[in-house]
């Protein structure tokens, strides 16, 4: 634990630095190890790791933590108290500058959430108006295909192959939509189609496009405006227009290129 000349503390594997619902009164920094944040309502968890910050409900005076902090390993934090917090960041501005970041990142992440949301539901009323009622059929005497059925005849289930590594990702042919792009510390979330590790200047969005699959066709779309861009053998992609890709075709997500092969 810490004392009056110790800023910093540790925290052993499976103890909670804090609870959901106790008031904060100091802001942690990750020096070493790691952190999952968990929620009692939703079950969710965020794993944070070194330079992550948290105990950010600090900042709000009487403010309850919002979720239970657990070490998931041994795990050493700079402790600031709310009161020293201005003359710590009068003295080193990069923990200020690091702080108002992960801060904007973690808004944008939400902002984003809500923005997918809103699309989701419009695209859902859209459809319930176009489709027609479905006609009574009566009884088959062949029973219903399975979830994991392959994708149906005339169609070919496809896969993502590297350029720069030869790897494939094969596309599960039970899902009909795959997030592509790089998993988010903040949000503890892994896209279906991580192409994290291939993206060493980190040139991807978190949550860069979508790979969609209806029965044995499969497409493309960027739901929200990227920096760097989706393309489509070699033509970038407008936000949000969906259009088709087939074996043979090359995408490139930022940097990583990739190529569309039968799987």
């Amino acid at each position: 634990m810490s004392n009056a000349k110790d800023p910093f503390v540790e925290v052993a594997a499976g103890t909670a630095l804090f609870k959901e619902g106790e008031v904060g009164a100091e802001l942690y920094i990750i020096e070493s190890g790691q952190i999952d944040l968990v929620t009692r309502s939703e079950m969710a968890t965020t794993t944070l790791g070194p330079g992550d910050f948290l105990g950010e409900m600090a900042l709000l005076d009487g403010q309850p933590h919002a979720a239970t902090a657990l070490a998931k390993s041994k795990t050493r934090l700079l402790c600031i108290e709310t009161a020293a917090l201005p003359e710590v960041l009068r003295q080193n501005g990069e923990i200020g500058l690091n702080l108002l970041r992960q801060l904007v990142a973690r808004e944008l992440h939400n902002a984003q959430r809500l923005r997918e949301s809103v699309l989701d539901l419009a695209r859902l009323k859209t459809a319930t108006r176009s489709e027609p009622p479905a006609p009574i059929a009566a009884p088959s005497p062949e029973p219903p295909a399975a979830a994991t059925a392959p994708p149906a005849a005339g169609g070919t289930q496809l896969g993502l192959r590297v350029t720069a590594t030869g790897q494939i990702v094969l596309l599960d042919a039970a899902r009909s939509e795959f997030l592509v792009g790089r998993p988010d510390p903040v949000s503890g979330t892994t896209p279906e189609i991580d192409l994290g590790p291939f993206d060493a200047n980190r040139t991807l969005s978190r949550r860069h496009a979508k790979v969609l699959r209806d029965g044995g066709q499969y497409f493309v779309r960027e739901d929200s405006a990227t920096t760097n861009g989706t393309y489509l053998n070699g033509e970038r992609l407008q936000t949000g227009v969906t259009v088709p890709v087939k074996s043979g075709d090359k995408l490139r997500f930022g940097s990583i290129e990739v190529e569309v092969v039968a799987g």
